[in-house]
């Protein structure tokens, strides 16, 4: 298990920052013996903070924010790589919060999270959110709301629909996922980007830290590549496979997180996303 590794090595919190476009990113992450292997963005935009990053960073992003515009903050959804800023936030800089009705309920309380993500991330502070509505208004533009619920169940996106930019939170991380979290549904996903692919989105800007360009057409790609992997899936489990042999047929091998993480995140995962 990985809890059990972490504790015999050393760990150290990551935060890095870069401007571009009006955009600043802002990169979270746990390096543990000079290796990080896992990181989150969060963006700041005209005063506007998608996403609070991990618990653990939360003071680097509030001596960080404490210099910068600010007037508040969303969060895409409840996962504590996303929302373990927001007390600190609420308390030492008085900016409100912001998230799904679906999303308060369970960052108002304590989250029962497993003990890997204890040592990367930290456990948010519970915390009293503002419901979104159907925009988020700053001094200079006004983003829709998007209600997405693919990733999880109480996730939005925030598109700023005269630039063509939609900030993904995880609703989109790459173009051809192989892993994912344990009990995500694929179907679910799909429906989620079709939505996505409705608002005709000219960059993707994701909590992963990379930006997709001619976002319409890379979100087209990606939902056919779920379609592949999807008959490829029900083609291959005809045979009597179980989903770890899929995963090798396909795949070739496991992902090295599987282990790390007690098979909360794996290619297993992604293959049984499809069951």
């Amino acid at each position: 298990m990985l809890c059990t590794v972490l504790r015999k090595i050393r760990l150290k919190d990551m935060f890095r920052v870069k401007d571009c476009n009006k955009i600043t990113r802002i990169m979270m992450a746990t390096d543990i013996n000079g290796r990080v292997l896992y990181s989150v963005a969060a963006y700041l935009i005209d005063g506007l903070l998608i996403d609070t990053g991990c618990h653990n960073t939360r003071w680097d992003l509030y001596n960080f924010l404490r210099d910068q515009k600010i007037c508040l903050a969303v969060n895409t959804h409840h996962h504590v790589d996303h929302v373990g800023g927001n007390r600190l936030l609420m308390d030492k800089l008085q900016v409100p919060v912001y998230a799904t009705q679906e999303c308060m309920s369970i960052i108002s309380q304590k989250q029962d999270i497993l003990s890997y993500q204890h040592e990367l991330w930290g456990c948010p502070d519970p915390c009293q959110a503002k419901v979104l509505g159907d925009t988020v208004e700053t001094d200079n533009y006004s983003f829709d709301v998007i209600q997405s619920a693919g990733h999880s169940k109480d996730h939005a996106v925030f598109f700023l629909k005269e630039k063509g930019w939609l900030f993904t939170g995880d609703e989109f991380l790459t173009e051809e996922p192989n892993s994912a979290r344990k009990n995500e549904n694929n179907k679910r996903i799909v429906r989620a980007l079709k939505k996505l692919l409705n608002l005709g989105p000219e960059l993707l800007i994701t909590s992963s830290g990379r930006v997709y360009r001619d976002g319409s057409v890379v979100l087209k790609r990606t939902i056919s590549y779920f379609d592949k992997m999807r008959d490829k899936v029900y083609a291959v489990r005809e045979s009597g496979l179980t989903s770890n042999e899929i995963v090798n047929r396909l795949f070739g091998e496991e992902h090295p997180l599987k282990k790390y993480t007690g098979g909360q995140f794996s290619r297993q995962n992604f293959v049984e996303g499809f069951f």
